[in-house]
């Protein structure tokens, strides 16, 4: 079976993805650096139970999109494993940051495509993957604000100012989405507009192969949602892992003895982190999560305790998580060298 080499990120990009990665962070710990001793006192208070019940959340989030991947997969191909889903999952995570926000689809595709899926529909899967997670992070701080939006109004104005726009930016994002994944006029909207690219070889080439690529999405989406039962699983268990993702903040903070906040109130305002950074400019992930940490719970913490819970917060999310999914995508490869092993036998 040939392998699309594109999918693959090279070695040189990997490195500089690595080496601008270490530059950000270096940034982002440059912002904590008054803070550093109020911070090494509250990470010194925890306990070895705490600091490996919070890793152990964290490590929940790609896990629990391994089996959004399973169900979603599983449409198109019956048989396909859970561990199978997990390499995706791994795949996914770690071609998001070694890419700098870029190689996630790709990866997950050139996964799908040694285990027997077409590019097409492995990338429109993916795609939808997207679509429903956008989905139901709109639909769960839409929830938590309308719960407790006398609450938040009553206790902050810095953030109420921000969501109209943070609002507006993910949902035309889902509904552009949805409608390019469903709608034939949306779909013929965007082949009229791709005539308007370049005359040269090179450029046809692209439109052709994203005219067909817009084809197999519209196909693929029409045969996943009409699928309402795997449709209801796939959104609970995409609830089921922000529901987890939410939880980080409150027990970083009740572990730190910091604050009175209510486990709904955390769950309202990380919700609202994880939107309004859709909002800002971000590099794989990093910077605006951070920034939109330190504007929602700085209305409730002081500002050397929120860098202590955003320390944590970001370690057991993003860099834990990161290096695991190091660890995951070797393993990956090695379940495909081994599968492929057993064909050729």
């Amino acid at each position: 079976m040939s392998q699309p080499a594109s999918a693959r990120p090279s070695r040189k990009k990997t490195v500089i993805s690595l080496l601008v990665l270490l530059v950000l962070t270096g940034i982002i710990v440059l912002m904590f650096k008054d803070h550093w001793g109020e911070i090494t006192a509250a990470l010194a208070q925890l306990s070895a139970w705490q600091v490996l019940a919070v890793l152990a959340i964290g490590l929940s989030y790609p896990l629990l999109e391994g089996c959004v991947a399973w169900v979603i997969i599983r449409s198109r191909i019956p048989g396909f494993r859970l561990s199978q889903s997990l390499d995706t999952a791994w795949c996914g995570t770690f071609g998001n940051v070694v890419t700098l926000g870029a190689g996630a689809v790709p990866l997950q595709t050139y996964y799908l495509y040694r285990c027997g899926l077409p590019l097409g529909p492995g990338v429109g899967l993916m795609t939808l993957e997207y679509v429903f997670h956008k989905s139901t992070v709109l639909l769960y701080a839409t929830v938590m604000l309308l719960l407790q939006h006398n609450w938040l109004a009553a206790n902050t104005s810095g953030v109420m100012g921000y969501l109209p726009l943070a609002y507006a930016v993910v949902a035309a994002i889902i509904v552009v989405l949805v409608l390019v994944c469903v709608s034939p006029l949306v779909q013929n909207l965007a082949r009229w507009l791709m005539g308007f690219l370049p005359k040269t070889e090179k450029w046809q080439q692209r439109r052709a192969g994203w005219q067909q690529q817009l084809d197999i999405l519209g196909e693929e989406s029409r045969r996943l949602l009409a699928d309402k039962p795997r449709c209801l699983k796939i959104f609970v268990l995409q609830a089921v892992k922000l529901f987890g993702l939410f939880c980080l903040p409150y027990l970083c903070i009740r572990f730190m003895g910091l604050s009175p906040l209510g486990f709904w109130q955390v769950q309202l305002l990380t919700s609202l982190v994880l939107f309004l950074s859709n909002a800002l400019p971000n590099v794989a992930g990093m910077g605006s999560i951070e920034t939109a940490f330190l504007l929602v719970f700085g209305s409730f913490l002081e500002r050397g305790e929120v860098m202590s819970v955003l320390m944590l917060y970001r370690i057991a999310s993003y860099y834990f998580v990161f290096a695991a999914s190091a660890v995951g995508f070797f393993i990956a490869q090695r379940h495909l060298t081994e599968m492929e092993t057993l064909r050729e036998g």
